[in-house]
């Protein structure tokens, strides 16, 4: 049986590196795929391309 103990400690353990795998997912992340994100949040093409610096056809054409 697993105690609380051993649970904590393996928490303790993984958290960090789900945090490390997150932000580097974030830094490498491409421009489709942000651009793809942040549309699912809502924005429009136009607030995606002001957003990330791009055109508003590129955005489109990410989007396509």
């Amino acid at each position: 049986m697993i105690t609380t103990l051993t649970l904590g400690l393996v928490w303790k353990l993984l958290l960090p590196a789900l945090l490390l795998v997150a932000v580097v997912d974030l830094v490498t992340m491409s421009t489709d795929r942000r651009v793809r994100l942040l549309r699912r949040e809502g924005l429009s093409q136009s607030a995606i391309a002001s957003r990330l610096g791009v055109s508003r056809y590129r955005v489109r054409l990410a989007l396509a």
